[in-house]
């Protein structure tokens, strides 16, 4: 093969298409590695956050608790109706991210 069919007008569409196909394939892969280290990294957080779900939820469970105050305040939401959804709703996250996450990853 010659140089000249290597730059060939055909040729260099060749080089463009494997230059996309590589680029994406590389793009894919490091997407899926930093999204395994993320999940690594939420892993190792919600474990540390955990012990302290009841001290949250008992921060936030009067109207005149100071986030639900301030969350009031800026949302125009009176403080009654945070102060009654806010500890459901954290309750629920707490055990939606300890079934999400219950699995281990593999080599953990």
């Amino acid at each position: 093969m010659t140089l000249d069919k290597l730059v060939s007008p055909e040729m260099v569409d060749v080089w463009r298409l494997l230059g996309a196909l590589l680029g994406t394939l590389a793009l894919i892969a490091a997407t899926l590695w930093v999204g395994r280290q993320a999940a690594g990294q939420v892993r190792g957080v919600w474990r540390t956050v955990r012990g302290y779900e009841d001290a949250a939820l008992r921060a936030v469970d009067q109207p005149t608790d100071p986030v639900i105050v301030q969350l009031a305040r800026w949302s125009g939401v009176p403080a009654g109706i945070w102060a009654a959804f806010l500890p459901v709703f954290l309750s629920a996250l707490a055990a939606g991210l300890d079934r999400a996450l219950a699995e281990e990853a593999p080599g953990e």
